[in-house]
């Protein structure tokens, strides 16, 4: 089963995802993204930090992992090459209560071309907790997401589709590139004739390579019934995109 991961705490179950009481654990940086050669050797410190009043032993495992179209990440069997090269040092240690810790992550960027990325997980100890009447035993962990892109290799692309029905706005992106696309998007809605009615926005977007992302969008004040034009704006580091569609509020 697919399991959804970010940069904050999760804890998961024997039948997947749990909520756990107690539990305060947290991760510095939750995201690191390099550009180097191939081979080219890189290292980097992690800090964790336990916000419990007891110990928390934690252990380390590796994963590499895929961006699925809502945005979550899933562990995948196979692109294990950057997961490879990682060392993590040291792999397995103690948290005392209320304090902090830093590791250190090592390695060297695989050979091939484009976006490899490998989840650093950190895991705590397994303790119980309950979910809807039903005892559980969970385990805290924290995913770090290292992303790596060869210098050299990279072969951008980008498709976007944008079409609003009703309240939301609906965004497509495909990548039918090699490397990871982190977006900053604008969408400018017009009127027939031309006056901007609303403008919506999001940040940090990715879209892995050949792979897809489905985004809704909705403004903070309802529009007007009518017939709009969209304008797609889309800034990543590899260039500028573009895309026209038409909103239709009922």
């Amino acid at each position: 089963m697919p399991r959804a991961i970010t940069g904050t705490l999760m804890l998961l179950a024997l039948s997947g995802l749990a909520l756990a009481q107690g539990v305060s654990l947290t991760l510095s940086p939750a995201r690191v993204e390099l550009t180097l050669l191939p081979g080219e050797a890189f290292s980097f410190p992690v800090t964790l930090k336990n916000e419990l009043p007891r110990e928390e032993p934690i252990g380390v495992r590796l994963t590499p992992f895929r961006l699925l179209e809502d945005g979550s990440l899933l562990e995948t069997p196979t692109g294990g090459e950057l997961c490879a090269s990682l060392a993590v040092i040291p792999t397995a240690f103690s948290l005392p209560p209320l304090a902090q810790r830093e590791v250190r992550v090592e390695g060297k960027a695989p050979e091939g071309e484009g976006t490899w990325a490998c989840l650093v997980v950190f895991s705590g100890a397994v303790r119980p907790s309950e979910r809807g009447g039903v005892r559980l035993q969970v385990r805290p962990e924290l995913g770090l997401a290292l992303y790596v892109t060869l210098r050299g290799t990279e072969k951008p692309a980008l498709k976007a589709k944008v079409e609003g029905e009703g309240s939301h706005l609906s965004l497509w992106l495909e990548n039918p590139g090699n490397v990871l696309q982190r977006l900053r998007v604008r969408a400018q809605v017009f009127t027939p004739s031309g006056e901007e009615v609303a403008a919506l926005s999001l940040e940090d977007l990715a879209v892995w390579p050949r792979g897809s992302r489905r985004v809704l969008l909705e403004p903070e004040a309802p529009l007007p019934p009518g017939e709009y034009r969209v304008v797609l704006l889309l800034e990543s580091p590899y260039g500028r995109y573009a895309a026209e569609g038409r909103w239709r509020v009922p």
